[in-house]
């Protein structure tokens, strides 16, 4: 017989205070409202933080702003950090609705691809623009947009080119998920035209432990781009693992989850799946399993891209979520779930240690990969063979 559910509980999940930023958080936050800058750091530095803060800046000034996420899960994140009121947008959606209304003509797009979407034809976008009357600038609001460098080089030329002057952007290249549609530090500085004296680079890393920023420093591809964070002097003697379990055993990696969130009911585990198969096996394990517990069935929710998420990030539990929607993300612990169906490609590796960067510095606390025994797994050529960096079990 399953558990009954648990009452839920709050997790801590707010943004900080003035007094708690570090003095390069601050100094971000000084910089005037006009202009256009540009944010660089990598995972935990706090980017995200200092693009919500710069939102409720506005907010609270009453000012028209929009601030941009890279997915609608991300969105809802924010949101519920920031508290009530942001006026938080996913970039493709806004941009979608707000160009016929800024230009009077369609949005163009592309051929549809074998899945039936029709990408933004940003060529077509320019040759729009350039056949308009200049846009007078006092009706265009500031845009705060958050994980810029996963939106495209084409995104920001057509946001100067419809006359949009006041930009703020945090972005890290190394966090690029498809380098080929992505912005690099670059593409963002050349297309919105800032001077690279005025770009700030963020170094401390606020959110990992050591080993788990350790770990994370194995998948960076070196991209002087955007340098890693330093290693944050947060010792702890929990290792990130790797566990291979057998075909019989995946009962006993989802008692392990749900025990795990059953015995810190304040604490939020994600597991991040490499694809919907994945994702919905874990996902019907974790809320079906006949698993004796002390507080009852923690909550346990999922997302897979074209949904509408109602997701709790402020409540403890467990999301079940696929690894293109973890950008930006935070959970206390993380399950890295069967890392051996990743797609590994020998001529391009910095791929998936891009995807590997990402995903492994979503944990505050623990990482655990898990890998299904008796089967190829081609992601073991990126990962550490010190098992002092990683414990293999």
């Amino acid at each position: 017989m399953s558990p009954p559910p648990r009452a839920h509980v709050k997790r801590t999940f707010e943004l900080p205070g003035i007094q708690d930023l570090s003095k390069e958080q601050k100094d971000v936050r000084a910089l005037p409202k006009q202009g256009r800058h540009l944010i660089i750091g990598g995972p935990g530095t706090g980017k995200s933080v200092l693009a919500l803060l710069r939102s409720r800046r506005h907010h609270q000034n009453k000012d028209d702003y929009v601030f941009l996420v890279f997915n609608h899960l991300l969105n809802q994140a924010s949101r519920q950090l920031f508290g009530s009121g942001l006026n938080g947008k996913q970039w493709q959606s806004w941009f979608m609705s707000n160009f016929p209304k800024l230009t009077g003509n369609q949005l163009p797009k592309l051929l549809p691809d074998k899945n039936g979407w029709q990408a933004i034809d940003w060529d077509g976008v320019e040759q729009v623009i350039a056949g308009m009357p200049l846009q007078d600038s006092t009706d265009i609001p500031f845009l705060i947009i958050d994980e810029g460098q996963d939106m495209p080089p084409g995104f920001y030329q057509a946001l100067i080119s419809l006359g949009f002057e006041h930009i703020f952007v945090v972005a890290d290249q190394n966090q690029q998920i498809e380098a080929n549609k992505n912005s690099t530090r670059q593409d963002i500085q050349n297309h919105l035209a800032i001077d690279p004296a005025m770009v700030i680079d963020l170094q401390d890393n606020y959110r990992n432990t050591y080993p788990i920023a350790r770990l994370a420093r194995e998948f960076y591809t070196g991209d002087p781009a955007s340098l890693p964070p330093t290693l944050p002097d947060r010792p702890s003697q929990i290792r990130p693992i790797l566990y291979e379990y057998g075909q019989q055993a995946f009962g006993k990696i989802i008692e392990r989850i749900l025990k795990n969130a059953d015995n810190h009911p304040n604490k939020l585990f994600g597991v991040i799946a490499p694809d919907n198969v994945v994702r919905g096996n874990y996902f019907q394990a974790l809320t079906t399993a006949d698993v004796q517990l002390d507080h009852g069935r923690p909550r346990i929710e999922t997302y897979k891209k074209g949904e509408s998420p109602l997701l709790p990030f402020n409540e403890g539990g467990i999301m079940v979520i696929n690894a293109q929607s973890c950008k930006g993300l935070e959970f206390d612990t993380v399950f890295l779930a069967d890392i051996n169906r990743y797609f590994f490609d020998p001529r391009n590796p910095n791929h998936a240690k891009r995807l590997f960067y990402v995903m492994v510095a979503r944990a505050k606390e623990q990482v655990i990969m898990l890998k299904e025994a008796g089967r190829l797994c081609p992601i073991e050529a990126i990962l550490p063979k010190d098992t002092d960096i990683l414990e293999r079990k």
